[in-house]
C-alpha cells in the first residue's frame, strides 16, 4: 500500500486525529474514491508514518483516527545529496527527479554549469510541481522522509555549498587515466554531481578536483543525464548496504 502525505502541522497526536488537505485530499477523493472507514497510511514526510482510518470526509479535507505509529521505516542509512543540471526537455528532468527520490535521495540542487541549456531559476509554479511529483514519488516508493528540492544554484555555489563535505562524487564520462574512479563504500552522507546534456568543461573539472571532488566512471557507454543519475544514485546506494 503506497503512503500518502500529510503536513507536521495536519498531525495531532494528543487526540490520535489528523487530516489531509490540498491536492492529496483531491486525489485520494476524486481519483482513488476513498470512503470513511477506509484505512490508508500517511507520512508527514519527517519520518513518521500513521495508520489511519478516515472518519469523515468534507468539502476541503478528510478526517482520520490514528490507529498506529511508525518511526523512519524503509529510509537508506545514505544521505545522497544530487547535484544535477536542469535539462532541455522538462519531462525528462522531472522524470529524473521522480526516479531518483524513489530511489533514497534526500536533498536535490538542480546545477548550472557552462553547457548547461536551462539557466534560469525556477519559477514558483515549476518549483511547486517539482515538490508535487516528489511527495507523489515518496508516497509511492514507501519512503517517509520528504526529499528538499532547491532552486538552481551555479557550479561555484555548489562548491560553496559542499565545501564542508567528505565524500563527493562527480560523474565524468571522459574519466581517464588521470582520474581515480571511486570504489569506497560511502560514509553517511555523499554529494553526488552529473553534468548537463553538454557534459563539464575540462576546466570545471579541474576546478572540482582542486576543491575535493572525486571523479568516477559509470563505465564506456555516453548516458543520458537522466540515466547518469538513476544509475549513480542506484549505484552508491547498493555500496552502502
Amino acid at each position: 500500500m503506497e503512503y500518502y502525505f500529510t503536513e507536521e502541522k495536519n498531525v495531532d497526536l494528543a487526540n490520535s486525529a489528523l487530516r489531509i488537505e490540498g491536492f492529496e485530499y483531491k486525489h485520494l477523493v476524486r481519483v482513488l474514491r476513498k470512503n470513511v472507514n477506509d484505512e490508508i497510511i500517511i507520512t508527514d514526510g519527517k519520518r513518521n508514518i500513521y495508520h489511519c482510518k478516515i472518519v469523515n470526509i468534507t468539502k476541503t479535507e478528510i478526517n482520520c483516527e490514528i490507529l498506529s505509529k511508525d518511526f523512519d521505516l524503509h529510509e537508506p542509512g545514505l544521505r545522497i545529496n544530487l547535484f544535477a543540471s536542469p535539462l532541455r526537455n522538462s519531462d525528462r528532468f522531472e522524470f529524473l527527479i521522480e526516479k531518483v527520490v524513489e530511489l533514497g535521495v534526500f536533498e536535490i540542487y538542480p546545477v548550472v554549469s557552462k553547457y548547461t541549456v536551462v539557466k534560469n531559476s525556477f519559477s514558483e509554479t515549476k518549483m511547486s510541481r517539482l515538490r508535487k511529483i516528489i511527495i507523489a514519488a515518496m508516497g509511492q516508493s514507501q519512503r517517509c522522509y520528504l526529499p528538499v528540492i532547491h532552486n538552481t544554484v551555479s557550479l561555484d555555489e555548489m562548491m560553496k555549498i559542499t565545501d564542508n563535505k567528505a565524500s563527493k562524487i562527480v560523474y565524468y564520462e571522459h574519466t581517464g587515466s588521470d582520474f581515480v574512479s571511486n570504489k569506497e563504500k560511502p560514509e553517511g552522507e555523499l554529494c553526488v554531481l552529473i553534468g548537463p546534456e553538454g557534459g563539464f568543461d575540462t576546466k570545471e573539472i579541474e576546478n572540482l578536483i582542486y576543491n575535493n571532488w572525486q571523479v568516477s566512471s559509470l563505465g564506456e557507454r555516453k548516458l543520458r543525464a537522466e540515466t547518469a543519475a538513476i544509475i549513480s544514485v542506484f549505484e552508491q546506494i547498493n555500496k552502502f548496504k
